[in-house]
């Protein structure tokens, strides 16, 4: 049986900055009202129910940004997620062999349980992982799923898959194949943290700082951002030398 700590921790961590993937629309910088009013208008139309893959590429998307940093409202965003989570599926059964597909419905499908508790998380463990492993079997070079499975080894106990070496080389992966991918810096740099290797954590908590992503901006501006200044402020307080005697 899966202990049910280390699956939770595992999703917890895993989607706590990890979102940043799907079709694209508005302008790199619209802010969620922007997203939102875009998503009013597709759904509106009908597309929701359309076969037409990018459609449902760009809803599912849609979903999961404003879920994660555009709405605050629990209830909210579980159904966004939810919406997400369906839109991918359907989307799956039009391109099976789309990596973004498969990327959109773990995303969202991840989100949605993490918010449901330990039960749904626990019992979606195992698709998840499948979702991500399909990502790479199509899509080597796909940022986003090297950074998903990078936290998965590194959170799963060993008995479960865990590998801290493998985790960081997945880390690692994802940032030198978009090195202004927020989410993945910051994770890598959480993973030096928890190393012992706090000179090499501040390196990429400042990347962070000083190379803003082109797409997704305004994410970037709500939470990568702020969790890389306080994470380089922790590192300078737990490096400044204690009063002399």
């Amino acid at each position: 049986m899966i202990p049910l700590r280390s699956v939770v921790g595992w999703i917890v961590v895993l989607f706590s900055s990890l979102v940043w993937a799907g079709g694209e629309g508005v302008a790199a910088d619209d802010p969620p009202w922007a997203l939102e009013q875009e998503l009013q208008v597709l759904v509106s139309s009908g597309a929701d129910q359309s076969d037409d893959s990018a459609q449902l590429f760009r809803l599912a998307s849609l979903y999961l940004d404003l879920g994660y940093g555009g709405y605050v409202d629990p209830e909210k965003k579980l159904a966004s997620f939810q919406e997400g989570a369906r839109i991918a599926l359907k989307a799956l059964e039009q391109e099976e062999t789309s990596p973004d597909a498969h990327f959109l419905y773990a995303a969202n499908l991840g989100q949605a349980v993490r918010l449901q508790g330990l039960v749904a998380t626990a019992l979606h463990l195992q698709t998840l992982k499948t979702h991500v492993n399909r990502v790479l079997e199509l899509d080597e070079k796909h940022a986003p799923a090297h950074h998903m499975l990078g936290l998965m080894y590194e959170e799963l106990p060993w008995f479960l898959g865990g590998n801290q070496e493998t985790a960081g080389e997945h880390l690692l992966k994802a940032i030198s194949l978009d090195e202004r991918y927020a989410p993945a810096r910051l994770d890598f740099g959480k993973w030096y943290l928890k190393h012992g290797r706090p000179q090499e954590a501040a390196k990429e908590f400042i990347k962070v700082l000083e190379m803003p992503p082109f797409k997704k901006r305004w994410i970037w501006e709500r939470i990568h951002r702020p969790q890389a200044q306080i994470l380089l402020r922790q590192i300078a307080v737990a490096e400044s030398p204690g009063p002399s005697e």
